[in-house]
């Protein structure tokens, strides 16, 4: 949860454009039946869907390109590749294709070649606010982090209120250590959006690094209450303890951690850490 946001989906909800022409009824219900199923998290009665339309309509760009939107969302990946190029043999001008490439192909955290789809989407609809953010995520992950800024401001000047850019600008600043600005970010989304546990977990996060301990476990709470099986925040939660010497809380909130993700290293790390703190505790007071 404490990773970049992936783009918003970009399921089209027009049944058709005015350079397409859908020929049966049927198709055209089938459509709108296959974006309604898409909306609302429904993806694999929405891909039997499309794949009815396209038994129908193989030339129908819409549907190739929100059956990959499916697949992606169902983590399909060379699967959803497959629909978007289809669309885009169709269509190589067709920016959506190109935007639901970026977004899958950031999944597979093959940012480069992400980076490559968001420019093109962006050469043909340079005030597409999806596809700047996208950029700006995929020059995240290439820690290219000042060219990913760049890409983050673009977007907010085109939607100035995007909740999406505005974490995901908050992250990249906590990749860049500048823990002030990124704490204003999320704490602008704690207010718009206070019901998010990677919110509070976020900004949990950067108060630690800021030294502000008691706020940074206010935070780590708030995400739990949200989200109690939230490994990291139990796990960062228990870093915070242990640093403020509150050592069986630490270490219960390490089991905690445990108990959802068996095997983490960075958790059984900082048990081992408290565990030998509580020793040196125990024989300091015989």
């Amino acid at each position: 949860m404490g990773t970049i946001r992936p783009l918003l989906i970009l399921i089209l909800f027009q049944l058709l454009l005015p350079d397409t022409i859908v020929s049966e009824e049927d198709a055209v219900a089938l459509f709108k039946k296959a974006n309604f199923f898409a909306s609302v998290g429904r993806y694999k009665e929405a891909l039997e869907a499309y794949d009815k339309v396209l038994k129908q309509e193989p030339q129908l760009i819409h549907a190739w390109n929100n059956k990959g939107n499916a697949l992606s969302a169902l983590c399909m990946n060379e699967e959803a590749l497959e629909c978007f190029n289809k669309a885009l043999e169709l269509d190589s001008r067709y920016a959506f294709a190109w935007s639901g490439k970026g977004n899958t192909l950031m999944t597979m955290k093959r940012y480069t070649d992400a980076l490559e789809s968001y420019e093109k989407a962006l050469e043909l609809e340079p005030k597409n606010a999806y596809a700047w953010n996208g950029k700006g995520n995929a020059l995240t992950g290439l820690k290219r982090y000042s060219e990913a800024l760049e890409a983050y401001n673009k977007a907010l000047e085109i939607e100035p209120l995007s909740q999406d850019v505005y974490f995901n600008k908050g992250i990249t600043l906590k990749e860049m250590e500048r823990y002030g600005e990124a704490q204003e970010y999320f704490e602008r989304l704690a207010e718009l959006d206070s019901g998010s546990p990677s919110v509070w977990y976020n900004l949990g996060h950067v108060l630690h690094h800021l030294r502000r301990d008691a706020e940074a476990l206010k935070c780590y709470d708030l995400a739990l209450e949200r989200a109690p099986r939230f490994a990291e925040a139990l796990r960062d939660k228990a870093e915070v303890l242990r640093e403020l010497s509150r050592f069986e809380e630490a270490l219960q909130c390490c089991q905690a951690s445990l108990e959802i993700e068996p095997g983490c290293e960075a958790t059984l790390r900082t048990q081992a850490q408290i565990q030998q703190a509580l020793g040196k505790t125990v024989d300091s007071k015989q």
